[in-house]
């Protein structure tokens, strides 16, 4: 048992808020600072430097390393904060009562600084499997840090049996998660003045028909399937920034877009981008018919898959109770999980913080989050010295 109450790791959140690793900047500097920190108290660490300069992901195992553990993993990257209306410095952890103020603080440096600050507890403890720290890069853009991490541990001779993601939930153990996959949408019209606009393209125009059709196609997907358990029981489609056009009186030569898709488990949102496709593939005629040179194209940013309770379920039941909530959740916010669900590891996401306040000026993450997240994390190394099981 332990020996007393699990703290908030109030300085470990204060200095991993401090390295501002917003995606676009390099998170060397807090890969660099939390491997001196597992090593330590005696982990094994892999630090995987990425094709992108500056980015790496950490990979730590505390424990016996031939036999498959459970991994606790967090993204090291933030969203930015330009353009938004913080009262307190984002990267200076604030304290006002109970809330801890911070770009990062609920999502999701906050568990990290559980992890780490729990890694003694674990380390002291002789497991009899062993527990493993992934950091990743870019989760916030493209998640191409944990597509590269997951590669390498598709390969590795052990695997890890189970992995909790600590993403925001209020503690409480989720199950499924929708997915999430990003397309660039790039218009080519043709540019006239804007009154012989009949021998010209617009390609704000032709961008406007196909958000109009995407907003359509919300309607339906609204109407269709459900997926009971989840605040928003449907797949969702969304154009969430457009830029085109140069002048009042030209007709665009360009006009761009950026398109999400979030597909509910057991659909995918390349299904949806094929009706999408199809639209696009009907007006390009009429436009080629004024000019060659016209077309549409779209790109993939990224496309991470669903998470779909079908594959955690004896993991849920494992890790619910030690966490003190009985009644699974499902959210509509993507996670890494899918990723690793897909390679073959078990995947279940609870962290403290609410996603609420994710993303936004003034994030926080409660005191209480923080405590209840170390007594879990405590908990869960007395049942890993025990030998709890993570397999079905």
């Amino acid at each position: 048992m332990t020996d007393k109450r699990p703290q908030a790791p109030l300085a470990t959140l204060e200095r991993l808020v401090a390295f501002d690793t917003v995606s676009a900047n390099s998170n060397a500097a807090l890969i660099d600072w939390a491997a001196e920190r597992l090593e330590a108290v005696g982990a094994k660490v892999m630090v995987q430097h990425a094709p992108e300069p500056g980015k790496a992901n950490l990979f730590a195992t505390i424990g016996p390393e031939d036999v498959p553990g459970l991994m606790l993993s967090g993204h090291s990257d933030v969203v930015p904060v330009a353009g938004q209306a913080w009262t307190t410095d984002p990267f200076v952890l604030t304290r006002k009562g109970d809330n801890l103020y911070a770009r990062g603080s609920a999502d999701m440096k906050g568990f990290i600084a559980c992890v780490l600050d729990a890694a003694p507890r674990f380390a002291a403890g002789g497991l009899k499997q062993p527990l493993h720290v992934a950091l990743s890069y870019n989760e916030e853009t493209n998640m191409h840090g944990m597509r590269q991490l997951a590669g390498h541990l598709a390969s590795a001779p052990v695997k890890p049996a189970a992995c909790l993601i600590g993403e925001p939930t209020s503690m409480q153990v989720v199950v499924a998660n929708k997915g999430a996959a990003g397309f660039k949408v790039k218009v080519r019209g043709h540019s006239v003045h804007s009154s012989l606009r009949d021998s010209g393209v617009s390609a704000v125009e032709i961008a406007a028909e196909i958000i109009h059709f995407v907003s359509e196609l919300q309607q339906e997907l609204r109407a269709a399937a459900r997926h009971d358990g989840f605040e928003f029981p449907h797949t969702s489609v969304h154009v969430g920034r457009i830029q085109g056009g140069t002048a009042h009186n030209i007709t665009a030569k360009d006009c761009e877009f950026l398109l999400e898709i979030r597909a509910l488990p057991g659909q995918r949102a390349t299904d949806i981008l094929a009706r999408i496709r199809a639209f696009c593939d009907g007006l390009e005629p009429a436009m080629k018919a004024i000019s060659p040179e016209c077309g549409i194209a779209i790109e993939e940013v990224f496309d991470t898959p669903a998470l779909d309770e079908r594959g955690n379920t004896y993991l849920a039941k494992a890790i619910m109770p030690l966490c003190g909530h009985f009644v699974p959740g499902r959210v509509s916010f993507g996670t890494e999980a899918g990723i690793l669900q897909d390679i073959g590891v078990p995947t279940v996401v609870c962290g403290p913080g609410r996603i609420a306040v994710a993303h936004q000026p003034d994030e926080h993450v409660e005191v209480e989050q923080l405590e209840q997240c170390m007594k879990f994390l405590f908990v869960l190394a007395e049942r890993m010295e025990q030998g709890i099981s993570l397999r079905g």
